[in-house]
């Protein structure tokens, strides 16, 4: 219940109400802002800090390594796979464009590691498609190419071959998040933390957003931006939450890389955040007891991460593993997000399929630019 005060303040009418504080509701009020400058424009977040992955991923701005986007090719074929990787690269230059030097934004590039010969020719016989049909999009005919340097440079063991790219970025996802957050307050969006939506009626034009602890809201349009945590609201969506595990080092003294690395179709990926290492993934290990929106560290996971640390990427370095964390990513059987207008007062931009970091901003710039036109 709100007093008097805080509904002179916080009054539950708006123009635009975001459900979820993550990269998606954080791009889409920024978006909105810039369509609709003086719209009053709330975000509820049921988490103290967003729920998911926003300020729980790796940091990485991802493009997609030559085996992610091949296996998606198999997927959901050539067109779709190379709409989603425009996105996705359109997505990186937004983030640079708007908060680059303010979230030690890295246009390092990336790496696909191999270890077996047969994989790796593999990936290498499709290089020459894989460019020409990225090329249209990117200008550049030798967007992927053999890199023979990158793992002595590097210093690895057990990686014998290398793919690079030029697109990828690293970022400080804390910080990415920081400023969208400042940025938005500064523009008078209003923040709800800790607030749970436990129910959204658009039936009528004016939508009712009943929430656990404040009460009821009204928006003119919400904008579902739950991703992980959609199903309640999407249930026809069957979206998957897909839990991904990460680690950290304590300082190392002369790392030997500047860079983003993914191994394993992408299932594992590092980088080095200043002096550390960051190192995550391995959910394929455990697709099934992935499968969970619930937050933690499993042994066996853990045990493989620290295993690839000290054999493939910190070989014959002293080291120690200072934080380990979790982070939420939400999958569906199409690889594609759901980004939409469901209805005039409805809309979801939801289920990244782990890309969240460069395909957010993106969807959000398109639809806060269609929900503009929406006649509320």
């Amino acid at each position: 219940m709100l007093s008097y005060w805080e509904q002179d303040i916080f009054k539950p009418k708006y123009d635009y109400l975001i459900v979820g504080a993550g990269f998606s509701g954080l791009w889409m009020a920024y978006f909105l802002k810039k369509q609709k400058p003086k719209a009053a424009i709330a975000i509820l977040e049921r988490g103290t800090l967003p729920n998911g992955a926003s300020t729980k991923n790796a940091g990485f701005a991802c493009f997609g390594s030559p085996s992610e986007l091949l296996e998606n090719v198999k997927e959901i074929g050539w067109d779709k796979t190379l709409e989603m990787t425009q996105k996705r690269f359109e997505g990186i230059q937004i983030i640079q464009q708007h908060f680059g030097e303010l979230i030690d934004y890295n246009a390092c590039g990336a790496s696909e590691l191999f270890t077996e010969r047969n994989i790796f020719e593999e990936n290498l016989s499709q290089l020459e498609l894989l460019n020409k049909n990225l090329s249209a999009m990117l200008l550049n005919q030798n967007h992927f190419y053999e890199d023979t340097k990158i793992i002595s440079e590097s210093k690895f063991e057990g990686f014998q071959y290398a793919i690079s790219n030029a697109a990828e970025a690293s970022i400080h996802s804390g910080k990415l998040f920081y400023n969208l957050y400042k940025t938005l307050v500064g523009q008078d969006v209003k923040f709800f933390f800790g607030t749970e939506v436990e129910n959204i009626d658009t039936s009528h034009k004016t939508a009712i957003i009943k929430t656990k602890n404040l009460g009821d809201f009204e928006a003119q349009h919400v904008c579902i931006c739950t991703n992980a945590f959609s199903n309640l609201f999407l249930t026809a969506q069957n979206i998957k939450p897909g839990r991904g595990q990460v680690l950290i080092t304590k300082p190392i003294k002369n790392l030997p890389f500047n860079k983003t690395f993914h191994f394993d179709k992408g299932y594992f990926y590092f980088k080095n955040v200043g002096d550390r290492v960051l190192f995550g993934g391995g959910r394929n290990l455990d697709f099934e007891g992935e499968n969970t929106a619930e937050f933690g560290t499993t042994e066996m996971i853990i045990k493989k991460l620290k295993q690839h640390l000290s054999d493939y990427i910190l070989p014959n370095t002293d080291y120690e593993i200072d934080h380990i964390w979790s982070g939420i990513m939400a999958f569906n059987e199409s690889k594609t997000p759901f980004s939409e207008i469901i209805q005039p007062n409805l809309s979801a931009s939801v289920c990244m399929n782990g890309m969240g970091v460069a395909l957010a901003p993106y969807l959000a710039r398109e639809l806060a630019w269609e929900m503009g036109k929406v006649e509320k």
